[in-house]
């Protein structure tokens, strides 16, 4: 039985469309993303001290959370000679109570992610494995999906960017994860940068 011609032409130009809304939507991920990159890098060549880091790292994760439009999500610094991960920035439901709280660096996701230097997907964070449960025992949150990104640079892991609960019936995709990680990477290496530069003898 042979389909009729029209209906074949009506579904053709809904798969086009479809396929062009997707592609569309595409662009102006990766047109937020380089806009992101440009505004790091501007940011990177006008803090040269320790003072000037913060309003980096603010600008940083902010652009971070928004590539993902993610409403809660933390950016944490590791502490090497303690072994901890401190969260430093933190937006969304617990801003006002976590930033300051410490983890050991092996734990849960963002452990994962700083100890094998590499981004990472929950979409069920229940379901996996390397999730931990104690943050949201202890301040009465439920975190659902989690996309992970450690900030790296001069090969050193600096710490790392969680974005947390994107809201709609779809967690994170591949796309974003790798977004967030290319992200994470140049704003690891902009920080190398700062530090460097800070531990040159003035004059």
């Amino acid at each position: 039985m042979s389909m009729n011609p029209v209906a074949i032409v009506q579904q053709e130009n809904a798969r086009l469309q479809a396929e062009n809304k997707r592609l569309q939507q595409e662009l102006r991920e990766l047109h937020e993303f380089v806009n992101a990159l440009s505004d790091v890098a501007r940011s990177t060549r006008q803090a040269v001290s320790d003072s000037e880091l913060m309003p980096l790292m603010e600008g940083i994760f902010s652009r971070a959370l928004s590539l993902l439009n993610a409403p809660d999500g933390s950016l944490m610094l590791l502490d090497e000679q303690n072994n901890q991960l401190e969260f430093i920035l933190v937006r969304g439901a617990l801003s006002q109570s976590l930033k300051g709280h410490r983890i050991p660096a092996n734990e849960g996701v963002a452990g994962w992610v700083v100890q094998n230097a590499e981004p990472t997907l929950v979409r069920d964070a229940r379901r996996d494995p390397r999730f931990s449960d104690s943050i949201d025992e202890k301040f009465a949150f439920r975190t659902q999906s989690i996309a992970a990104a450690p900030l790296i640079g001069d090969r050193r892991v600096f710490g790392v960017i969680e974005a947390l609960n994107q809201p709609g019936d779809q967690p994170f995709t591949d796309n974003e994860l790798g977004l967030l990680n290319l992200f994470c990477r140049f704003a690891g290496e902009a920080l190398a940068d700062i530090e460097r530069q800070s531990a040159l003898p003035a004059g």
